[in-house]
């Protein structure tokens, strides 16, 4: 009786010891599954490829100042480097044959408006003793005439006097725009010719870069990508001014002017990298750098998750790289669109592994 009661219970307890191995088992058959990350293909019909081209920092004016007219440096206010403002005097001639010749005029206009006041009281006197019968029309003519010949020399002294401030005024070298002298060519007491430059002025404010850029590229640059420059260690974007319409003879390349931002200044001439988006219309798929391995006679391989019931097997497939850059690979071969691939940790896998998939956070 005591033995019929115990097994009972004891093949109970078999039975769920039983249970509970299987169970173990069967967990530990999931868990041996690689977990592995992966993305969905997604297919596109063009990439762009990054090209960096070299050029130079240019100010948008670069005048060479001279006097419009020949004659003396008296003084030079201005020196290599210095800043300047629209407006300020950089040198003057020596003036003291203008001022001379000013005085001469003056003079001359006095002693003519002086006559005209002679004649017109003579011609005043002469009118009234002509009512009375005293005088000729002869004579009331000439007064006239004499009165018009003295107020066009007037006229013409006074138009000398206005060549000559205008000549006065161009004795001083004033600053078109605001800059920075990039070289002074004469020294004080040197005698130069009309428009022999003085002074070359480089505008700061308003600066940009002129790169050259191949023929063949440049009808496959994305016209809508965002353009950077590097000067130096400044990574700052710039706006396209024009293309050129000529291709220079020397380098055989068209001319591109960049406009660089307001707020920054360069030394011309120096060196400028501009990034160009080249597009490329070619069918393929962005996949992370990580999702590459060696494959035979020198191809690459990617691994493709193909369901198979609850897990998923891998493939091994030939691939072609038609670009690459630090992160990602633009590849094209034995794949579809919205296949998985795998990401990461390729070089423990192979071909015909079951793993579990989970997703990746990369991105293109």
């Amino acid at each position: 009786m005591g033995q019929n009661f115990v097994l009972p219970h004891f093949n109970k307890l078999f039975i769920l010891l039983s249970f509970i191995i299987l169970s173990s088992q069967s967990v530990g058959a999931e868990t041996k599954l690689h977990l592995a990350e992966s993305i969905a293909l997604k297919a596109e019909t063009q990439f762009n490829i990054e090209r960096k081209f070299v050029g130079s920092v240019f100010a948008q004016q670069n005048a060479n100042l001279g006097f419009e007219l020949a004659g003396k440096v008296s003084s030079l206010l201005a020196n290599t480097g210095d800043i300047i403002a629209k407006g300020d005097i950089l040198a003057k001639q020596d003036t003291e044959l203008l001022e001379i010749e000013r005085k001469e005029l003056t003079a001359q206009l006095s002693q003519t408006e002086a006559d005209i006041v002679l004649v017109a009281a003579n011609l005043k006197r002469l009118s009234s003793l002509k009512q009375k019968g005293y005088t000729s029309d002869q004579s009331v003519d000439e007064l006239q005439a004499q009165r018009k010949s003295l107020n066009a020399n007037k006229a013409r002294v006074e138009a000398s006097l206005n060549a000559n401030q205008a000549k006065l005024n161009k004795s001083q070298l004033v600053a078109p725009f605001a800059g920075q002298i990039g070289a002074r060519n004469v020294a004080e007491g040197q005698v130069v010719n009309a428009g022999e430059p003085v002074f070359q002025i480089l505008q700061r404010d308003k600066q940009e870069i002129k790169v050259g850029i191949p023929v063949r590229v440049i009808h496959k640059l994305d016209k809508n990508a965002p353009v950077s420059a590097t000067i130096g260690t400044n990574h700052l974007p710039v706006s396209l001014i024009t293309q050129g319409a000529l291709v220079d003879a020397n380098t055989r390349t068209v001319q591109l002017r960049f406009a660089l931002p307001a707020d920054k200044s360069f030394i011309p001439g120096q060196l400028a990298f501009i990034h160009l988006q080249e597009q490329q219309q070619e069918a393929g798929f962005w996949v992370p750098m990580t999702a590459l391995t060696d494959g035979v006679r020198g191809l690459w391989n990617v691994f493709v998750a193909v369901k198979q019931g609850d897990s998923w097997l891998l493939e091994r497939r030939d691939i072609r790289v038609a670009y690459a850059d630090k992160s990602a690979a633009y590849i094209h071969g034995a794949l579809a669109a919205n296949e998985r691939i795998i990401t990461s940790g390729v070089h423990k896998l192979v071909p015909g592994q079951a793993v579990r998939l989970i997703d990746s956070d990369w991105s293109r």
